[in-house]
């Protein structure tokens, strides 16, 4: 796909800076969403490809390796999975003797979750791949973009928050 594929994306009327969206691919949640897939297939393959971990492993294992140690629970929020899938990647990842599990310290009956020897190792290879393809994806901005966009994700990010809670009190699922 070009760059030019790309900026298609919009309509005329948009990507002139003029005017309401006409229709869903002038959605800033669409085009974040386009975004984020782009992104997300390109990192899939190269993880993969390089590593042998899906997206869901790399996300559950970076997780853990900057916590050092979490409960299933506190990593599937953080990861914005489901217990579910968070325990059976993590069941995949034990398997795989990159994550160990032991008793939690501060619930008898809970289990925190931390990397062997091995997935710290694996985070030291992957983290610095995902690094450069960070940087790849921003190489089209300028400094002042950059910080600019960082602003800008951290505005929307609080405000889709807010947005949520105040759907999860109308709905009454606060």
């Amino acid at each position: 796909m070009t760059v030019s594929d790309n900026r298609a994306v919009l309509t005329p009327q948009l990507a002139a800076g003029k005017g309401e969206p006409q229709d869903l691919r002038d959605l800033v949640s669409f085009q974040l969403r386009q975004l984020s897939n782009l992104y997300s297939k390109n990192t899939a393959s190269v993880y993969q490809r390089k590593f042998g971990l899906t997206m869901n492993e790399w996300r559950l294992i970076a997780l853990i390796n900057t916590a050092g140690s979490l409960s299933l629970n506190r990593l599937a929020a953080q990861a914005q999975f489901d217990k579910g899938l968070t325990s059976r990647i993590v069941l995949k990842l034990t398997e795989r003797s990159l994550v160990q599990r032991a008793q939690d310290p501060s619930d008898a009956r809970g289990v925190a979750l931390s990397l062997t020897e091995q997935g710290q190792q694996l985070v030291a290879e992957v983290f610095p791949e995902a690094v450069e393809l960070n940087r790849q994806l921003q190489s089209v901005l300028t400094r002042n973009e950059r910080d600019v966009l960082l602003q800008v994700l951290e505005k929307l990010t609080h405000q889709a928050r807010a947005m949520l809670d105040q759907e999860r009190e109308n709905a009454g699922t606060a």
